[in-house]
């Protein structure tokens, strides 16, 4: 079972130097939407205390208006940008986004790395329960729940101030978690 300590040394180990953002915060409401659309702007905090990660790079003026990486999004708006998939994809993707163009392949020695790198993949997701439900905004998803995300050839429906983002949305009966990279030309 995951612990704060884990929790830590497998979010860092993904997130840890890149342009990122790793974020949980409770599920209060019946539409998980509005908890997603909170911990993005950066509303709620963490509800077991465990650390978080924001390393979103700066930009000239702050273009969401609330100091966050993410545009305020409308529960609405973000139904039509986050595509279901199931947890091996979510698995996937979460190594995945620590490589550049949200790719596997572009992560430095990622052969001699992948056996860690999806230990700490699997550390993360063990914190949320086995009915949680997974979301992406990468095109390859729409209409796959299985898509291969690992090294996904894809467009994605942005949801940053940033010009390229790509990310993970985790939502289980009690926490709403936000798993994300940023790319700005």
């Amino acid at each position: 079972m995951v612990d704060a300590a884990s929790w830590e040394s497998a979010l860092f180990d993904l997130y840890g130097g890149g342009w990122t953002f790793a974020r949980v915060g409770p599920r209060r409401h019946e539409d998980w939407r509005r908890d997603v659309a909170a911990v993005m702007a950066l509303k709620v905090t963490d509800p077991r205390g465990w650390k978080s990660i924001n390393l979103a790079p700066e930009i000239n003026e702050d273009r969401s208006g609330i100091g966050a990486p993410f545009v305020l999004w409308s529960p609405e708006q973000l139904e039509e940008s986050l595509y279901e998939i199931s947890r091996r994809p979510a698995a996937q993707l979460l190594v995945a986004l620590k490589g550049q163009f949200f790719q596997a392949a572009g992560i430095p020695d990622f052969e001699s790395r992948k056996e860690s790198l999806f230990k700490s993949s699997e550390e993360i997701l063990s914190r949320f329960d086995p009915n949680s439900l997974f979301f992406t905004n990468a095109s390859e998803a729409y209409g796959n729940r299985d898509a291969d995300l690992l090294n996904p050839d894809t467009e994605w429906s942005c949801l940053s101030v940033y010009t390229t983002d790509c990310g993970v949305v985790v939502v289980s009966d009690t926490e709403v978690a936000v798993f994300w990279a940023f790319w700005e030309d």
